[in-house]
């Protein structure tokens, strides 16, 4: 997660300070970066299925180091361009889409039946130490964006021996996956739509994935070099404050002792975020800005762990990675959609406005839902939360 935070800032700072890409290319850049995500994700979590997710982690460390050392050697020759940017952001996104599956088809086999504590302690741990590498990235406009792509490569070389250290993963089951890719990936799409506990979940994690993705990776970028005249450093204080905002409410969750109706709280995070985003477009000084970002980080964090809770309770053990993939695919195969959409909305409305656009989408999203699910009194499915 630390070489994750990193992308994020150093990314949007290469294609929007050094580049000076205008708005809708820079949604275009981004769509193009995030479709391995959207395209490879539940191919991701057919493998974690069906191989060791540890051995599978050792691989993609090992492979996500070539891509920054490629970017840093053309920077030291002064030949940066957007095509190397972007080839940059696509192998980042094929990791990514193995990646994430199989970390978190790992998640429950040491959660044991307490599924929303532990998911609640991993999102903490994720964002902790993705706000690191943000750090890290946001000092690019000081140490030079080759030092800290060479900071990306240590990192992703530890990640290799760390994954080498986890233990190895137990001899499959006659229930693990074992027909052919596209059967497989039925399967657990059916899943998504066959489980009533799961299909309004998804349908308001894609709902967060195409809309407030588009905020995070488009418009936070842009509204600090249009609306503030920033940087990388801004850049990277506005993502650590959305992160501070998550491991707020993760924190307060945590003491708290889980919540029991998981579902009526992913409901109200979705109200609040919209909420917090508004004061946005209404010419604020910078320090709102931030705080807006750290409030919705907040809101972020309940929905986030939400949603988690609930797919990881309710999916089948022989289907959990494919569920799990389909769950990054709507949170984060979203962004593709999100950032074209938002930077064409940037185009046409300008910054501020643009903002509306995801507070409206998601607002009248979470209203649908709430209307024909029953997902508003969803209890917490092994009871582990505390009456907090």
């Amino acid at each position: 997660m630390i070489p994750s935070g990193i992308q994020t800032v150093l990314l949007p700072y290469l294609l929007a300070i050094e580049l000076r890409q205008p708005a809708d290319r820079f949604g275009v850049t981004l769509m193009f970066g995030q479709l391995p995500v959207l395209l490879l994700l539940l191919v991701g979590g057919w493998a974690a299925d069906r191989v060791d997710p540890r051995r599978l982690l050792m691989g993609l460390q090992a492979v996500g180091i070539l891509m920054p050392m490629v970017l840093a050697s053309v920077l030291w020759l002064g030949q940066v361009s957007e095509p190397i940017v972007l080839l940059y952001a696509v192998v980042w996104g094929i990791v990514s889409a193995f990646a994430m599956p199989a970390r978190d088809g790992l998640l429950n086999r040491v959660a044991g039946a307490n599924v929303q504590r532990m998911v609640t302690m991993t999102m903490g741990i994720q964002f902790g130490t993705q706000m690191l590498g943000q750090a890290l990235a946001g000092q690019a406009g000081q140490w030079g964006a080759i030092s800290v792509l060479l900071a990306q490569c240590v990192v992703l070389a530890i990640g290799v021996y760390t994954a080498y250290r986890l233990p190895p993963a137990v001899q499959a089951g006659p229930g693990r996956a074992s027909g052919s890719i596209g059967r497989e990936l039925v399967s657990g799409l059916a899943v998504l739509f066959t489980t009533p506990q799961i299909r309004p979940v998804f349908m308001l994690i894609c709902a967060m994935g195409v809309f407030f993705a588009g905020v995070f990776v488009v418009l936070i970028p842009l509204a600090v070099r249009d609306l503030y005249a920033g940087g990388a450093r801004d850049i990277a204080v506005a993502m650590i404050a959305f992160g501070m905002g998550t491991i707020t409410s993760i924190v307060a969750l945590i003491r708290m002792g889980g919540l029991k109706v998981p579902g009526r709280a992913l409901c109200l995070s979705q109200f609040a975020g919209c909420a917090t985003l508004v004061p946005i477009a209404m010419a604020s000084p910078m320090w709102v800005f931030y705080l807006c970002i750290f409030g919705w980080g907040m809101c972020g964090g309940v929905a986030m762990t939400m949603s988690r809770t609930i797919m990881q309770e309710y999916a089948p053990p022989t289907h959990r990675s494919r569920v799990m993939a389909a769950f990054s695919l709507g949170t984060g195969g979203g962004a593709p959609i999100g950032s074209l959409l938002m930077g064409y909305a940037i185009s046409l409305l300008g910054v501020r406005w643009s903002v509306l656009v995801p507070v409206v989408g998601v607002t009248i999203t979470t209203l649908t839902v709430m209307s024909t699910h029953s997902l508003w009194s969803q209890r917490s499915h092994r009871g582990e939360a505390t009456p907090g």
